[in-house]
């Protein structure tokens, strides 16, 4: 826990580009892209190989000299080496959904829809708009296998009914929220790494009160509690919620709304603003920007760390921190021990269901034979990572490493999204981990830290906050949805201002005034719902324990 992490300028070239983005990614092929295998007559050869449509996200990403996303170098490889003929739907992303509905109300939606929002899936799921995938899962080998060695996707994928509706992947499982600690503070103010939410709070009080930084000002923060940080202090508690997700619990068999774990974060929260230990302007930093600046310079004690690209992070931003002070020392921070249990942190979604079947498919065989084509290791490799020699070289630990970064973004960034639906999660190389060049000091220093943050919080003593990842939760009717949306909202307006109001109003008040919003909100309705699916599906549904074995197996992986 107290391994010195000493940094500096120096920034490996490593196959990142990738990896590590989860939504964008450009591929391109060679020359021989452009010409078609076969003498045979075009209807010969069409009616043999069979034709599918397929959605794509329109993110404005494919260059000018690339052509579109519905013809360029990797569509081009794709209708040349795959077993059918391929036509791309492309929707913009930000109006996916809206555009998908116009589609099908039409009759005229695409064969295959790739598209990541569950509740829009679960839609037309409930309209009998989809194909169950069972029947076509014999044309879909590379499926089978990641069926059979991942059972968590079938459970992801069914629904009610018993079937299956939808096609996933599996990711890593990264820590999503984590606490990084100043432990060059630790040592000069004489303190020791905090075990405890009480002894957190301590820390934190003295990181901003005892001048950790010798400048003679009082110009530090314990902690910060903008963004999706707040998220992480209500995950110590054992509680997940936002302002889009009930802190929903379980008790005797039964789902429960956890409003005792919500007093406990939200009393900890007041704490830390009453006594000026975080910035007091926390509300305003609306994507965190100014708490990771504060950071960098210095200011913050306890970092709330959210999100993924921990490359980024070691490479970048610590070395920042290191040329602003550079005696600055850290190291990772588990979820420190609270009243209600000790708990990790909300883990990415590494069973990810992006993908269904339009039950007019005319060709349903065709559309297997695409998605395991797709599927395919190899072909996976190309459209991701571009080719061997011209967009990457293999690095020391066999893994790939790019060659011409920007030539790789020009080429190869686009074009993820025709992979959406792949399994990075089984492949070694895009983990985490394999990223960092360990013959590189600094990155050595980093793959450690990491290797320690997931020994601390994929620690099966720890607890995970919730039900499950809350792109897994049961998907409301639209009639509850709005009683969600509304109690969550009242919810959150009451928190802030138990937060901010000092001494006028308490976090207890807080809570009795929630509670009565939820009772005169229709809360029961949720309540009831939330019971009812529960006795159905805690057998079968994706739970945090899958999350978490998930997430040990692959830990174990890149041992």
């Amino acid at each position: 826990m107290k391994r010195k992490l000493w940094m500096g300028m120096t920034i490996g070239v490593v196959a990142l580009g990738a990896t590590l983005v989860g939504c964008s990614s450009d591929k391109k092929e060679g020359k021989a892209a452009g010409t078609t295998a076969t003498n045979a007559p075009k209807e010969t050869a069409a009616a043999k190989r069979g034709n599918v449509t397929v959605s794509m996200y329109d993110r404005g990403g494919v260059p000018a000299s690339e052509g579109n996303y519905e013809e360029n170098r990797w569509t081009k490889w794709i209708n040349q080496n795959g077993p059918v003929n391929v036509k791309y739907v492309p929707v913009l992303r930000g109006e996916s959904t809206k555009k998908m509905n116009v589609l099908f109300a039409s009759g005229s939606a695409p064969d295959i829809v790739n598209e990541y929002n569950t509740p829009f899936r679960n839609s037309l799921y409930d309209q009998k708009q989809l194909l169950p995938i069972d029947d076509i899962l014999k044309f879909m080998p590379e499926y089978q296998k990641l069926l059979d060695q991942y059972p968590q996707l079938k459970k992801a994928g069914t629904k009610p009914d018993g079937k299956m509706y939808e096609v996933g992947k599996v990711k890593e499982a990264t820590i999503q929220h984590m606490l990084i600690i100043r432990t060059d503070w630790l040592k000069k103010l004489n303190l020791s790494m905090p075990t405890t939410t009480e002894e957190l709070m301590k820390v934190a009080k003295a990181f901003a009160e005892q001048d950790p930084d010798g400048n003679g000002k009082k110009d530090t923060y314990g902690m910060n509690m903008s963004y999706y940080s707040e998220q992480a202090i209500n995950e110590i508690f054992g509680e997940n919620s936002s302002k889009d997700l009930i802190a929903w619990g379980t008790k005797d068999g039964k789902i429960i709304p956890l409003w005792d774990n919500q007093l406990a974060s939200l009393t900890f929260k007041k704490k830390l603003y009453d006594d000026g230990l975080i910035d007091k302007d926390y509300i305003n930093d609306k994507d965190g920007a100014k708490a990771k600046q504060d950071f960098l310079n210095g200011r913050i004690g306890i970092y709330v760390k959210f999100s993924g690209g921990m490359f980024d992070f070691v490479m970048n931003d610590f070395a920042t921190l290191k040329k602003n002070v550079a005696s600055a020392e850290i190291a990772p921070l588990g979820y420190p021990k609270s009243p209600l249990g000790t708990f990790t942190g909300v883990l990415d979604n590494p069973v990810q269901m992006t993908t269904v079947v339009n039950a007019k498919a005319k060709e349903p065989e065709a559309v297997g034979r695409y998605l395991d084509f797709m599927m395919k290791q190899e072909t996976a490799s190309k459209v991701i990572n571009g080719d061997e020699g011209t967009h990457w070289k293999k690095s020391a630990n066999g893994c790939r490493e790019t060659i011409d970064p920007l030539k790789s973004k020009n080429e190869v960034g686009y074009a993820l999204d025709y992979e959406m639906f792949y399994s990075t999660g089984t492949d070694k190389c895009f983990f985490t981990l394999n990223g960092f060049n360990t013959a590189v000091p600094e990155q050595k220093a980093g793959s450690d830290m990491y290797k320690e943050l997931q020994k601390i919080y994929f620690d099966p003593q720890r607890q995970y906050p919730g039900l499950t990842h809350g792109e897994h939760m049961p998907v409301y009717p639209a009639d509850l949805q709005t009683i969600n949306a509304t109690i969550l909202k009242e919810q959150t307006d009451l928190f802030v201002k138990a937060i901010i109001s000092g001494a006028k109003y308490s976090p207890e008040q807080a809570i009795k005034d929630a509670q009565a919003a939820w009772d005169k909100g229709g809360g029961k309705q949720l309540d009831d719902f939330m019971n009812k699916w529960y006795a159905e599906n805690k057998d079968k549904a994706f739970l945090a324990k899958d999350i978490m074995t998930i997430a040990r197996q692959q830990m174990e992986q890149v041992k």
